[in-house]
């Protein structure tokens, strides 16, 4: 009924909208950024590839600006942490294509070092944005009187760890326990 580039741009749609529900459950704790909806985006680059990733990724980015979510200081600022940063986090498909052939060829080891590589990429790459930002616009509000680079660093650097903890875990956990999440 439905073509396959129609059901993965709903799907994409979809998971962008949880995405954006889930962010919004814990909020910022001491500026760190613990974000379950990166979860589900990560998990939808892995199940239908780079361009799909990052198309759930960069709605996912544009629903906070659209409900009046998002904390924007300039033009610039607004596009680099929501639509840009969540869109990097699609970037996590580049390892679709060696991610499922692991899967299909029964190497679990490979299959959950692809995972975890997905997660380190998708992960860093939004983070990265945000540090960026974080010297760029954020660093007049450093605290503890840190470098504008030091204060990014250690903000965006905890978030991005933590994120990777949370999303390692809870996708490995899916792996193990539901595989056909992934296909």
């Amino acid at each position: 009924m439905y073509d396959n580039k129609f059901r993965n741009l709903l799907e994409a749609t979809i998971i962008a909208s949880l995405a954006s529900i889930l962010s919004s459950i814990i909020p910022s704790i001491l500026n760190l950024d613990i974000s379950l909806g990166l979860i589900l985006i990560l998990l939808f680059s892995l199940r239908r590839g780079l361009k799909y990733g990052l198309f759930s990724g960069l709605l996912w980015g544009i629903l906070p600006i659209l409900f009046g979510r998002a904390t924007i200081l300039t033009l610039t600022q607004g596009i680099l942490e929501y639509p840009i940063a969540n869109l990097a986090a699609g970037l996590a498909g580049i390892f679709f294509t060696p991610f499922h052939q692991a899967l299909q060829d029964h190497k679990p080891t490979k299959s959950k070092n692809y995972l975890i590589s997905a997660v380190l990429v998708g992960c860093f790459a939004k983070y990265f944005c945000h540090f960026i930002a974080g010297i760029i616009f954020w660093g007049k509000y450093a605290q503890w009187n840190l470098n504008p680079f030091i204060y990014s660093l250690v903000i965006n650097g905890s978030s991005a760890l933590i994120n990777i903890v949370f999303a390692c875990t809870i996708l490995l956990f899916l792996l193990k326990k539901v595989p056909f999440l992934f296909s």
